[in-house]
């Protein structure tokens, strides 16, 4: 399926791929390494620290300004950009001013009030979409669509960025570990044993994006925060 966005000098053309692929033994067992990570010695208490801690985004990325569900905003931008995002200036007039009524038409197609494990095929299938549509905007690529979406769509679009694909370890696969993870009761249970009072709005997609960063960033932040809650270096 096309679609196009805009005209004159600027359009988008985005096709609706389908990425959620069937889930197979590769997909099972990522998201069963992924649920033993969550059991690291000392990760609650560094997942408590990025919580707190005014050196990191923290509440602020879910909590900032205004966030309408069905249009982007300044402050959903200023809040991506809390997570290592620059805004080129055409992106920021693209997304707020001379296509906002068209992507805006986008996002209500995308339930807001709907969690990633209990979403159908067809609620996955327009995430694709706004995914592909987002990404055809020359100055907006796989780490600015991913986190743009998960502030529009945080219970429903996790964060996929460089470093969750390489921890997932399944390439073209991400989503749909996370999504197997999520769908156990249980891999759930561990993942909110891990939330602090301080994010008790967040949801659960944001505890475990935390996680993961937490677990498998090379930063010097990351491992600072590491090492203040106990838990082994690399």
């Amino acid at each position: 399926m096309e679609h196009v966005i805009g005209a004159g000098t600027f359009v988008v053309v985005a096709y609706c791929v389908m990425h959620s692929l069937p889930t197979d033994e590769v997909v099972h067992s990522a998201a069963c390494r992924l649920r033993a990570n969550l059991a690291a010695p000392g990760l609650s208490r560094a997942v408590a620290c990025y919580f707190c801690e005014p050196n990191f985004a923290g509440m602020t990325f879910s909590e900032l300004g205004l966030n309408p569900p069905f249009e982007f905003t300044a402050d959903d931008l200023l809040a991506v950009s809390l997570l290592d995002i620059t805004w080129r200036p055409q992106v920021v007039r693209t997304l707020l001013v001379t296509h906002k009524e068209q992507l805006s038409r986008l996002l209500a197609d995308i339930p807001a009030d709907l969690d990633l494990w209990d979403a159908d095929n067809g609620t996955l299938r327009q995430i694709d979409f706004m995914w592909d549509v987002l990404t055809s905007i020359e100055g907006i690529g796989t780490a600015s669509a991913t986190k743009l979406l998960a502030r529009k769509r945080p219970r429903l679009c996790p964060i996929s960025d460089n470093l969750v694909i390489k921890a997932v370890d399944v390439p073209g696969r991400t989503w749909d570990v996370l999504r197997t993870l999520l769908l156990d009761q249980d891999a759930r249970a561990g993942v909110e044993a891990l939330r602090p009072a301080q994010a008790a709005q967040v949801s659960l997609l944001r505890i475990l994006d935390v996680a993961i960063w937490v677990s498998h960033s090379r930063s010097a932040a990351a491992q600072a925060l590491r090492e203040e809650a106990g838990m082994p270096l690399f």
